[in-house]
């Protein structure tokens, strides 16, 4: 039985992970809600693992933070006609009473919104909500903060992807995964390589766990992933965010940079780089880069020069498929034609350079 993060002020790693999680949302909700054109009008968002609302002290849950940054577009679901449903499941009965009552005595209850309260086993609940998620004009976005590793199998996981327009957000205890991988109860849910998992350090067994997610899904898809790691006390678990397009994406490693700005994975020093903000290198007197960063840079170069990138939308999704933002490969970029290896261009680095109708630039080498 996991520790109840319930009965003592959130930690600092599950402060982390909602952080990301309000980031998000932030970014998603304007998407949807306050846009002229209205492509999807039924919004759901589905808390599977709602938890009681809050900690009890200062700190709002996932339930109390979406309610309050649903609050700013009030007028735009009314006068849009838009259908906002939230959907909050907490199998733990005295967390789901105390939930259900927090809405039913607030503010939110007046919310132009619907509002379902549940008390389900997360198969059950998930089963119950698949349907609807399913609906043509609907835009979903799913947060699964589960206690441990089980319940988001290779098949829930596969029906999450097949769904249109959808988000998603999954918790994971990744540091589980690494001390007890040969456990019959942990490879029935997720069947990672031993000996992968054996050579992996401990610190970095998340990006090992986002491989796996990758693997499962279908050859020539168009789905991106990408992972935020987290310690929690003694413990080391992950955030992984899926979506089917590279606008989702984006903002959510936007949110994963705006909380690690040195290499936007974790809220520690994954690599162990041990850098210090603005220290310099004692060689070179510029400032330190972190590994990953580095990695990057040096690979973005060599697929340049190599013409295994051709395009801006090759640059761009490589780009984003790595975990980094747009600015740094621009940094790169502008490092290549400086050095006289490669023409100006105004590319187009953005999003909207994956569009059906967009415009592709090649990369024209010197």
């Amino acid at each position: 039985m996991g520790r109840d993060i319930h009965k003592k002020p959130f930690d600092e790693g599950t402060k982390a992970k909602l952080a990301i999680f309000k980031d998000y949302l932030v970014e998603w909700l304007p998407v949807f809600l306050a846009k002229k054109e209205i492509y999807y009008p039924t919004i759901n968002i589905y808390d599977f693992f709602s938890g009681p609302g809050s900690d009890g002290y200062d700190s709002l849950g996932t339930p109390l933070i979406i309610l309050k940054e649903l609050e700013e577009y009030i007028s735009n679901i009314t006068t849009k006609k838009l259908q906002v449903n939230l959907y909050f499941n907490e199998f733990d009965k005295s967390k789901y009473e105390i939930l259900k009552n927090t809405i039913k005595d607030s503010k939110y209850q007046n919310l132009p919104i619907c509002i379902e309260v549940d008390s389900l086993d997360f198969k059950v609940a998930f089963d119950k909500k698949y349907p609807e998620m399913g609906k043509k004009g609907n835009a979903n976005l799913l947060f699964l903060d589960q206690n441990g590793i089980k319940h988001i199998t290779e098949e829930v996981f596969s029906k999450i992807v097949n769904l249109k327009q959808t988000d998603f957000l999954f918790f994971i205890s990744s540091s589980t995964i690494k001390r007890f991988t040969d456990h019959p109860n942990i490879s029935q849910h997720i069947k990672l390589d031993e000996k992968q998992v054996e050579k992996t350090p401990y610190h970095k067994i998340h990006r090992l766990v986002l491989e796996y997610y990758k693997s499962l899904i279908p050859e020539k898809k168009e789905y991106y992933l990408a992972q935020f790691s987290l310690k929690k006390n003694a413990g080391l678990y992950g955030l992984i965010f899926g979506s089917g397009h590279v606008l989702g994406i984006e903002k959510f490693l936007i949110s994963c940079w705006n909380l690690d700005k040195e290499r936007g994975e974790a809220n520690f020093d994954i690599d162990e780089d041990n850098i210090i903000p603005g220290q310099l290198d004692l060689w070179s007197g510029e400032v330190r880069k972190p590994q990953k960063v580095e990695l990057f840079e040096t690979e973005l170069k060599k697929n340049i020069l190599n013409k295994t990138l051709q395009t801006d939308r090759d640059l761009y999704l490589f780009t984003i498929t790595n975990g980094f933002r747009i600015m740094q490969t621009k940094q790169v970029l502008r490092t290549l034609i400086k050095d006289n290896k490669l023409e100006k261009t105004n590319f187009d680095l953005s999003n909207k350079i994956c569009r059906k109708d967009a415009i592709i630039k090649q990369i024209i080498l010197k």
